[in-house]
């Protein structure tokens, strides 16, 4: 029996040899060795197939001048150590020399049902198909397209984008009640938006942009190119668009300086004006000298002549005349004429004065009063207060009427 065993080795041998190829249950192999099952079909119990060599792992790290594409299988990793040529064999499994470790024969894995690593980067090609991830209504989908690449997340409560860095957070969601919100949390210590370009910042609602940051700083609510580091345009004529709520006509009044706009809308300080005082020149007096009026003289009534020193830039002068007088003779034609009071500055006639006519014959009194507001320049100045007589009705020229002050008030005053 040996015999012909021996006798059989040597023949396959040598057919082998001869053809370079082998068949087993194969007499016409396709390649250098071809076994086909002896039972390829049909229900026969006789196993089939094709038995490795099975060893454990201590057995697969004490080989040694092993030739690469070696192919053994690993019944146990009791023995020996993840180390040398079995620093790869960490499970039971079909594995393979490459010429320095035994190398693990992955099988492969399907995305669906079991995990996997990556070896190197990956590319997936979708051909314009739109890749989408579902669980019930909730789906988020990748779609790439020749004029477009979308990420978009859809949730039946709330559409949802997380990221992490550390225990920082920032979250993009959309509620289903229709609130939109871009927040911060967990540890983050900053929420920063903006250009790290010199590109402007716009905020808008409603489709229309409502403030905007350039690349320098400046702010502009209502206008897209702030001139200043903040700019306000209302888009109303003589409305500002800025209210301080809390700041009101109400509210108490403390120091500081007044706020002001200058010709270019520029929110200014205004220097608080200093308070009021008041400059006088009068003259108020019960015993005044007594003059006397005539048609061919102006003159001075006593007392009247005041000197005003103006300060740079002009002031408006309030002036204040009161004289009440008795006729103290009585010319021929007399009760009959009319006398009147001019107020003069630097020796010139004004356009303010009072006329009156003699209420009889000498003896009787007579009132003359004005109030006027004139402005005079920076410098010295001088006024006065002169009569004459207007309307002789009978008295002759020339001749004078005597005039006794009973009462003279004559008040010039300006604000400082």
């Amino acid at each position: 029996m040996k015999r012909v065993q021996f006798s059989m080795i040597f023949l396959l041998v040598n057919f082998a040899f001869i053809n370079a190829q082998v068949g087993i249950n194969n007499p016409s192999p396709a390649s250098t060795l071809d076994i086909s099952a002896k039972n390829p079909t049909g229900t026969s119990g006789h196993t089939d197939g094709l038995l490795i060599p099975r060893v454990d792992r201590q057995r697969a790290q004490s080989m040694s001048a092993v030739p690469v594409s070696t192919l053994i299988y690993i019944n146990s990793i009791a023995t020996g150590t993840l180390a040398g040529t079995a620093a790869n064999i960490d499970a039971v499994g079909f594995y393979y020399f490459n010429g320095t470790v035994w190398t693990k024969l992955i099988t492969s894995l399907n995305m669906y049902n079991a995990d996997g690593t990556l070896t190197g980067p990956r590319t997936v090609t979708t051909n314009g198909h739109l890749l989408s991830l579902v669980n019930g209504g909730n789906n988020v989908k990748i779609t790439t397209t020749a004029t477009e690449a979308a990420l978009s997340a859809n949730g039946s409560s709330r559409g949802f984008l997380n990221l992490v860095g550390g225990s920082s957070n920032i979250d993009f969601y959309v509620e289903t009640t229709g609130i939109a919100q871009f927040n911060s949390s967990g540890n983050s210590t900053k929420l920063s938006i903006g250009s790290t370009n010199a590109t402007p910042l716009g905020l808008k609602t409603n489709s229309i942009e409502r403030l905007t940051v350039l690349s320098n700083g400046n702010v502009g609510i209502g206008t897209t190119a702030p001139n200043t580091p903040l700019e306000i345009s209302s888009g109303t004529a003589n409305v500002s668009g800025t209210r301080l709520t809390n700041l009101n006509a109400a509210s108490p009044i403390s120091t500081g300086q007044t706020l002001g706009v200058d010709d270019f809308g520029n929110v200014i300080t205004v220097a608080n004006p200093t308070a009021a005082s008041v400059t006088t020149a009068s003259v108020n007096s019960t015993t005044g000298a007594s003059f006397n009026v005539n048609d061919t003289t102006v003159t001075m009534v006593p007392g009247t002549s005041q000197p005003i020193t103006i300060p740079t830039g002009g002031k408006a002068l309030f002036i204040n005349f009161m004289l009440g007088i008795d006729y103290g003779s009585n010319p021929a034609g007399s009760g009959s004429s009319y006398y009147e009071a001019r107020l003069y500055i630097d020796g010139v006639a004004t356009d303010c004065y009072m006329r009156t006519q003699e209420y009889g014959p000498g003896g009787f009194s007579a009132q003359f009063s004005f109030n006027t507001v004139k402005f005079l320049a920076a410098g010295n100045h001088t006024i006065d207060v002169r009569m004459t007589r207007t309307f002789n009705n009978g008295v002759a020229s020339g001749a004078n009427m005597l005039c006794v002050p009973i009462s003279l008030s004559f008040n010039a005053t300006y604000l400082n």
